[in-house]
């Protein structure tokens, strides 16, 4: 898959006095821009540094969202080359809502 150059990204805005950790507000932030098309696949981020630097914020956070977004199969690595959105969106997404299958049929 062809990479796409890192782009200006929409701002973040982070809420620090929200109940919401800030790590899943980045999470939460990702996840919808990808899903609304704001970022496309194969478009690189910013590295954790760089972003946690830009948002003034510690890196920890960004390296816990990024963790999530990986395993969730939004962000793919290449070594080298840095961190990319995914060629694909996982298929566990339910569009309407941004949650996951999973969390919308429980029961009960």
């Amino acid at each position: 898959m062809k990479r796409v150059p890192a782009t200006f990204l929409p701002p973040i805005a982070l809420d620090y006095r929200s109940e919401t950790p800030i790590y899943r507000q980045l999470y939460d932030w990702f996840r919808r821009a990808i899903l609304v098309g704001q970022m496309r696949p194969g478009q690189r981020v910013l590295s954790t540094r760089s972003l946690a630097a830009e948002l003034k914020v510690s890196r920890i956070p960004v390296l816990n969202a990024y963790e999530q977004l990986l395993a969730e199969g939004y962000f793919e690595t290449f070594v080298g080359a840095g961190t990319c959105v995914a060629g694909s969106i996982p298929e566990h997404v339910d569009w309407c809502g941004w949650e996951s299958t999973e969390r919308t049929t429980r029961k009960g």
